[in-house]
């Protein structure tokens, strides 16, 4: 991967780590309403906020997909790869839950707006679960390689770590909000200082 793509997905990450709390922080999640009331109000109109959703998990991809890059060139095994790939999968779904928007915009669903909330809530749970699996491993196989890793991945595979944990208890998954950003600055200056960051056997 050369410096110009380097730049890039350090700007992507930046930007990510920018727009995720702004999104998860909007008034749009906390008028007081309850959560099944703000899903039912939020299925049912595409605004702003479905789009930079969209933007989000884009941006997400992009600098997973950076990081899969360079781990191809400076990684012997593929158990990490294979992890990233999985974790791009799952945001991918997540975020395709939008298409619910668009289809309720369009009048392709006759359900009632509650019963669609219940189910796209389940689904978005599961996936968040998935990758929060998938996340937890992929830290704990960096983790594996501690003395190998440079002093960012370092602190960001332990970040990792404690984000999924935090992830699964779903009550403290709030605190990622402020921790994610974190960690996605941490690879945009493990992109911006280049090829000799991850040095993992």
């Amino acid at each position: 991967m050369n410096t110009q793509s380097y730049k890039y997905a350090s700007a992507a990450a930046v930007v990510l780590a920018i727009l995720f709390p702004i999104y998860w922080l909007s008034p749009h999640w906390w008028s007081g309403d309850s959560f099944t009331q703000i899903m039912t109000q939020d299925i049912q109109v595409l605004d702003f906020w479905d789009g930079l959703f969209v933007l989000l998990g884009v941006l997400e991809i992009t600098v997973y997909a950076f990081l899969l890059k360079q781990f191809s060139h400076q990684l012997e095994s593929t158990t990490p790869s294979f992890l990233l790939i999985l974790m791009m999968v799952f945001v991918a779904l997540f975020h395709a839950t939008v298409f619910v928007d668009v289809g309720y915009a369009l009048g392709l669903f006759a359900h009632d707006p509650e019963t669609l909330v219940l189910g796209v809530g389940i689904y978005a749970l599961i996936m968040l679960f998935l990758y929060a699996v998938s996340a937890f491993i992929f830290a704990i196989t960096l983790l594996m390689r501690f003395r190998q890793l440079n002093g960012i991945m370092k602190v960001f595979a332990t970040g990792l770590l404690i984000a999924c944990v935090f992830q699964f208890t779903v009550i403290l998954g709030i605190i990622n909000i402020f921790l994610f950003p974190i960690l996605m600055l941490l690879l945009a200056l493990n992109f911006y200082r280049g090829e000799n960051e991850v040095e993992v056997i």
